[in-house]
């Protein structure tokens, strides 16, 4: 009797850690469309001069991380333009600091998806209805986001804390207290798994 109470107990203390509920090994979130291969061109749009270096940064933030893309910046014949513009409090019914769309003002995933892969160039843009206050660090985390749609990253469901990826839905909101957030390990998993 003894002897199976013992054996009971190391059968329950062996499995137990295999009924714990696990994390996931994957929280990012794709958009199910990229570019053709990771050799990526960008060029800035941008009009007032200001968001220059953020521009700049946010590109820099990506070409950082341990991914399988790299940037270059051109002057014609880009997959990805950096731009800034005023949108105002709401636009289309969605307030926004910043939006990505396609060449042609659209959802891209909608209107510039073609067998998984985008068929114009994306349009990285910075609303300065809310962002011509914000600190230069605050604009650069709000491209990065943005640059990560342009990917192909979709919104994560995260906690909101200054720890979340950076493709947070809570980015907005975040921003004003975290300041500079760079791609996090989540983000580059999900750009890993794009390219």
């Amino acid at each position: 009797m003894r002897r199976a109470a013992v054996l009971a107990s190391a059968v329950i203390a062996a499995t137990a850690g295999l009924m714990l509920p696990a994390s996931p090994a994957s929280a990012y979130s794709l958009l199910g469309c990229k570019f053709t291969s990771g050799n990526l061109k960008w060029q800035p749009k941008i009009a007032n001069s200001t968001y220059t270096t953020a521009a700049t940064a946010a590109i820099n933030d990506w070409n950082s991380t341990s991914t399988h893309f790299n940037f270059t910046q051109v002057s014609s014949g880009a997959n990805v333009h950096v731009a800034d513009g005023n949108y105002g409090a709401t636009w289309m019914g969605n307030s926004f600091s910043g939006i990505t769309l396609n060449s042609t003002q659209k959802n891209p995933v909608t209107n510039s998806c073609s067998g998984g892969t985008w068929d114009t160039t994306m349009v990285t843009w910075w609303n300065r209805h809310y962002t011509d206050s914000y600190t230069s660090a605050q604009r650069e985390t709000i491209m990065v986001h943005e640059i990560g749609h342009a990917l192909g990253l979709a919104h994560t469901a995260s906690a909101s804390s200054c720890s979340a990826p950076v493709m947070s839905v809570n980015i907005d909101s975040l921003v004003p207290s975290c300041g500079r957030m760079a791609p996090r390990q989540d983000d580059i998993n999900g750009a890993n798994a794009l390219y």
